[in-house]
């Protein structure tokens, strides 16, 4: 072969590999200026970063409920907001160079493939082989292949990064994104899980532990491996000092300290029920990604010291581990706001919320509703009734109906009598003359969101379905209100992490019922915890109105009623729904038993550190005289007469009848003649 042929063979290959080069070098430059465009702006610095975050739910009163995540458990704080112990010890043992190269280290990158020397300085460098910048794009492009095409892409990118974003904006965001161990990600989170505090207020020795597990979270755990994590902690102190980070006196000092840790809380402790129907809410809302990875700041309305009252009511009295189950809501009835909700013993046992999530037959506490359709129908509460046991026709054959127990009743009763002592027969004619489907309109117009048939049973609370507390108290409330239905509120508003509003209700308040039918109402239902069925939720000196409700075979039993500013539900009953409760610490639950004990307990304590009280002004459903005593509600009871009877006989009382009552009759209405029973 000649040298001019041999040449031009060498200058071919020459020319081939320029050209290959060139490709190269070209592909990679586009590549490169693609993934460049991608990067995040940080001209207002790293918060506009939008990595998933842990969203927060905060009680009224401003404390912590819990906070939501997926499976990064973050909080993105700026720089400003973390310790200097934390950045330093961070910055000398992930990257001593940090503030000096342009986001790659040629001593890194030698020491990564041993081909690095080693000196003093070098002995700080973590051996990931990485920079921080290096690492920050390694989280913001994250792939499994690690290639040496990759490795060039990396460092090229790193190198854009350092031009494009200040080092404090690049610090901030790798200390905001690394993994930390136990689902934290980002130092807050950090913080908060190992030590309980913010990244703010992290010590010395803390944040040597926080940045010697950046290497490894599961060898340097304080929690499962705290020899291995105490000893890392030192040496990063070692670092930090022989950098001239810190004196030899705070090294030592920090050195001496133990590994202190946080309680580490796995569920909320308070009010878990509750939170966990808030995410269920929020996640109809505004979805499940938003709620789980956006950062949110979740504003709700339980107040913690009324939830720890009405757990504690129950707990009282129903504390056996083979006791009924119990369920409680407590609402401001002028707001709608949820103020407490118990939705079962023990959340860790069973997450179901009865509460929220249960239906269950309501017994005679739906009476309230056939009361207000007949109070609106313009029937005085005075009126007398037959109180007979009554049988009727209806659509799915005969309906029987007998009084509470089949206990014997006078065979006359009025209205009001009839209410107080839960007396079916009254209620059952009632809703056949009625129709049911007038009450099914009073239910829904007040507040029942359960699907209801128009059948006549419902007059008693034979549901198909059932209701849950929720729904029956905020339908209470709304006679309590005056007649004005409040949507149940939970949330107030949902933020996003500087304050920007993301999501609140929107519902309105409605007219349900007249003014004047919510107050003979709830005067009516005043009368049952005066003298009737509802006595055990009587408060002396509180103004009360309620109603009791009992199921067959005691299986369900309810106090629902309300004071001038709450309206509390009490359920109490066994989850599996189909057990008797006829046998409880030796008797039978019944609503006026033990829900309402549990009632009295409860708003006894409510309605004195209730942080909002509000005004009567239309709560009560009772006017007031200057002496406080309960006058008649309306201008057309006002016309009436007081007479006083024996509820057993319908008759005048007489000197013998054990529990007489004051009520307000026409002059035709009232009786004849005298009690004979007595």
């Amino acid at each position: 072969m000649t040298a001019s042929r041999r040449m031009e063979i060498v200058l071919k290959v020459v020319f081939a590999v320029v050209v290959a080069v060139a490709l190269f070098l070209a592909a990679s430059g586009v590549y490169l200026y693609q993934l460049s465009t991608t990067l995040p702006d940080f001209a207002d610095g790293p918060e506009v970063f939008r990595t998933a975050q842990t969203s927060v739910v905060y009680a009224a009163d401003g404390s912590v409920l819990a906070r939501w995540h997926a499976g990064e458990d973050r909080t993105v704080v700026p720089l400003e907001s973390m310790t200097e112990s934390l950045r330093d010890s961070v910055v000398a043992t992930q990257d001593p160079y940090f503030f000096e190269h342009h986001g790659v280290s040629i001593d890194v990158i030698l020491s990564s493939i041993g081909l690095g020397g080693s000196s003093a300085d070098d002995s700080a460098q973590d051996i990931v082989g990485s920079t921080i910048t290096q690492q920050v794009v390694k989280m913001l492009f994250p792939e499994e292949r690690r290639t040496l095409v990759r490795k060039a892409q990396e460092v090229m990118l790193a190198y854009e990064l350092s031009v494009r974003v200040e080092k404090s904006d690049v610090l901030a965001m790798y200390l905001n994104t690394v993994y930390f161990g136990h689902g934290a990600y980002g130092v807050e989170a950090a913080a908060r899980r190992f030590f309980g505090v913010p990244a703010s207020e992290l010590t010395l020795a803390q944040s040597a532990v926080l940045a010697g597990l950046i290497d490894s979270p599961a060898r340097y755990s304080p929690i499962n491996e705290p020899e291995a994590a105490l000893k890392q902690r030192n040496r990063v102190l070692s670092s930090m000092e022989r950098l001239g980070y810190i004196s030899s006196e705070a090294k030592s000092t920090a050195s001496g300290e133990p590994i202190t840790l946080a309680p580490q809380v796995n569920a909320p402790s308070v009010a878990p029920y509750f939170v966990e129907h808030v995410k269920r809410t929020l996640i109809d809302e505004i979805g499940k990604d938003q709620v789980f990875t956006g950062g949110l700041r979740v504003h709700t309305t339980l107040e913690p010291s009324l939830q720890r009252e009405a757990e504690t009511a129950a707990q009282s009295l129903l504390g056996g581990v083979s006791d009924p189950e119990y369920a409680i809501v407590a609402i401001d009835h002028s707001t709608g706001r949820v103020l407490a909700m118990v939705g079962g013993r023990d959340f860790a046992q069973n997450q179901f919320n009865l509460a929220t999530q249960g239906r269950r037959q309501p017994g005679s506490a739906f009476k309230t509703f056939v009361l207000a359709e007949a109070l609106e129908r313009g029937v005085n509460p005075d009126q007398i009734f037959d109180a007979t046991p009554y049988t009727v026709q209806v659509t799915d054959g005969t309906w029987v109906v007998n009084n509470y127990e089949n206990e014997a009743t006078a065979p006359r009763v009025s209205f009001r009598a009839a209410t107080n002592w839960s007396i079916n027969a009254v209620y059952a004619r009632l809703i056949m003359s009625m129709g049911a489907e007038s009450v099914v309109d009073m239910a829904r117009r007040t507040g029942i969101t359960s699907p209801l048939e128009a059948n006549p049973a419902i007059a008693l609370g034979g549901l198909e379905i059932g209701v849950s507390p929720l729904e029956m108290t905020s339908a209470y409330g709304t006679f309590a209100n005056g007649g004005t239905r409040m949507p149940v509120v939970v949330v107030s508003k949902v933020t996003d992490s500087e304050g920007n509003l993301i999501w609140e209700p929107t519902a309105s308040p409605e007219r349900a019922v007249e003014e004047s039918v919510a107050r003979l109402t709830s005067s009516m239902l005043r009368g049952t915890v005066e003298a009737g069925t509802g006595a055990a939720a009587n408060i002396p000196g509180v103004w009360v109105a309620g109603k009791t409700g009992t199921t067959q075979s005691y299986r369900d039993a309810w106090f629902v009623g309300y004071t001038d500013n709450i309206v509390c539900g009490v359920w109490v009953g066994h989850r599996e729904g189909q057990i008797d409760m006829t046998n409880v610490r030796g008797a039978p639950v019944s609503g006026g038993s033990l829900p309402a004990q549990i009632w009295n307990r409860f708003v006894s304590r409510a309605i004195l550190v209730h942080e909002k009280p509000i005004a009567p002004a239309q709560g009560s459903g009772v006017a007031t005289s200057e002496g406080g005593e309960s006058v008649p509600a309306t201008e057309a009871a006002a016309a009436l007469q007081p007479v006083t009877i024996c509820p057993q006989s319908a008759r005048i009382a007489v000197a013998g009848c054990p529990d007489p009552q004051e009520i307000y009759l026409k002059a035709e209405d009232v009786p004849s003649g005298v009690c004979t029973v007595h």
